[in-house]
């Protein structure tokens, strides 16, 4: 659990920073497409940390809980605290209370039904100082992306 709160709380820092303390392997970045304003590394399976291109500094970091494209591409690895690999909405929202935004579900091209966002803003900010917590969900409502965002 010491390697994922270490990635959580390297929000705000540059990719060189994190190779050098051997956060992150070098030379695994890639972009989602060419001309994109954020490039990505993947350092285990379901989890992707993405920088932006202009500050190289890491500004999210995503749990992909459910990988509904590659099963063997969801991470199945130590949670930050208090969350867990397996949760749906409403143990989201038994866990955080009513979200600062939200969005129901809608049909996405290309990737089809979503069961849509919660969003909560600075929440365990002692936790997580300065840091957005974001959910997908499918349409049967299990979270299928855990991300954490810096605020900026």
């Amino acid at each position: 659990m010491t390697y994922v709160m270490e990635i959580v709380k390297s929000l705000g820092q540059t990719a060189e920073q994190l190779i050098e303390k051997q956060i992150i392997p070098d030379n695994k970045f890639e972009y989602f497409f060419e001309g994109d304003e954020e490039f990505f590394c993947k350092p285990e399976p379901g989890l992707r940390l993405i920088f932006h291109n202009a500050s190289r500094r890491l500004c999210s970091v995503e749990f992909v809980l459910i990988n509904i494209y590659d099963n063997n591409d969801s991470y199945s690895g130590d949670m930050p605290p208090p969350f867990l690999n397996l949760m749906d909405k409403v143990t989201v929202r038994a866990l955080m209370g009513e979200p600062d935004s939200s969005g129901g579900p809608k049909k996405v091209p290309v990737i089809g039904l979503t069961g849509g966002f919660d969003a909560y803003t600075r929440k365990f900010s002692e936790q997580y100082p300065d840091t957005n917590i974001h959910f997908s969900y499918l349409p049967d409502f299990r979270v299928d992306v855990l991300a954490f965002e810096r605020v900026v």
